[in-house]
């Protein structure tokens, strides 16, 4: 079990032995259906990391728990340790974003950024920064109306640094030489190489420097500016195929939600 704060835990006497309770808020990334009534919900929580937990009865037409663990939903849980999944006994909404349900633009690259999370996230350990910034954004991505593939590249960009595989782009990650006109980028270096060393990556690909300088500038924007950005379509196009290439290197696998957009650009 992840360790808990003072104050949150308990223990209940149940028939055979001890059962631990705990509490913990978090938002629900992903649901599975399990057996004739039951579903799994996967969770990344504020202090427990990623949760996966069964919802006992929610498939029930008077299930207690009724639309309260549906993807987007930040939810305060209680719930106690399983043998092999933990079970939600107790589930309250803090906060819907029902917004992002109603919009087909939200829910596409709202689905795309709980679905990186879910993939990047790590089953028991604590991440604050990931959980804030999955926050963060879709708030953000619940109120605007525009821009909502910008704002997935600075997501993403956001989510790369905050999980250790933010790319170096302000120098040359073979040489140490100061970013340039001619530059080219890697994958399998993590970021971007000098014309001298182009050489030594055949597999890298060109960069401009105005992407190189966006990507900077999303990266130390908060996600409420970047909606206000106006940027040509043809930086916008570079950034979007560099990032999804990126993210797909990265994690070593190709998500069914990005894919979808994909196809929708």
């Amino acid at each position: 079990m992840c360790s808990k704060k003072p104050g949150i835990t308990a223990e209940i006497t149940i028939t055979g032995g001890l059962m631990s309770l705990y509490k913990s808020k978090g938002v629900v990334l992903k649901t599975q259906k399990l057996g004739e009534s039951d579903r799994i919900i996967t969770i990344l929580t504020g202090n427990c990391g990623k949760v996966n937990a069964v919802a006992k009865g929610i498939r029930k037409t008077k299930s207690k728990f009724g639309s309260r663990l549906e993807p987007f939903t930040h939810v305060d849980l209680v719930l106690y340790k399983g043998r092999n999944l933990d079970i939600i006994t107790q589930a309250e909404i803090i906060g819907s974003f029902s917004e992002i349900r109603d919009s087909f633009d939200r829910i596409t690259y709202g689905s795309a950024m709980l679905d990186l999370v879910n993939k990047i996230s790590v089953e028991g350990e604590r991440d604050t920064a990931l959980y804030n910034l999955l926050l963060k954004s879709l708030k953000v991505v619940s109120q605007t109306k525009k821009n909502f593939r910008l704002l997935l590249i600075a997501f993403d960009i956001k989510l790369m640094a905050v999980s250790g595989y933010m790319p170096k782009l302000e120098q040359c990650v073979i040489c140490g030489k100061k970013s340039g006109i001619k530059m080219r980028f890697s994958f399998e270096q993590g970021g971007i190489v000098c014309e001298g060393c182009y050489s030594l990556d055949k597999n890298s690909i060109v960069i401009t420097s105005a992407a190189v300088e966006m990507l900077l500038r999303l990266m130390r924007l908060p996600l409420n500016d970047v909606v206000d950005l106006d940027i040509i379509a043809l930086l916008e196009d570079e950034l979007h195929l560099l990032m999804r290439d990126y993210v797909t290197y990265y994690i070593q696998a190709r998500l069914k939600s990005r894919e979808c957009l994909s196809q929708l650009i």
